[in-house]
């Protein structure tokens, strides 16, 4: 098993890709908000391959016009500060 950075990854590519937004395209908007997240580091959250602070998750929240529960949804509220040990689904 392995622990993952953070779980808002595949949230994050879905509400970017019903904004109709590119990856390249998120990392501007956040850019112009502030950030210094760039492309790559928006195709690493999206992979749980890094970390996401509470800045860039209310930014992220900002720029997507989501809600905090839409980035998180399906995540139990306990486990959010401590990302879960992480097992792949079954598949049906």
């Amino acid at each position: 098993m392995k622990r993952w950075a953070n779980d808002i990854g595949p949230n994050l590519t879905k509400l970017r890709l019903r904004r109709g937004l590119t990856q390249e395209q998120l990392a501007a908007k956040l850019q112009i908000n502030g950030s210094d997240m760039t492309r790559q580091v928006v195709a690493n959250i999206e992979a749980r391959r890094r970390r996401v602070y509470e800045h860039q998750i209310r930014l992220l929240i900002k720029v997507l016009r989501c809600t905090v529960d839409e980035l998180f949804s399906g995540i139990p509220p306990a486990m959010t500060s401590n990302p879960p040990l992480y097992t792949k689904p079954s598949r049906r």
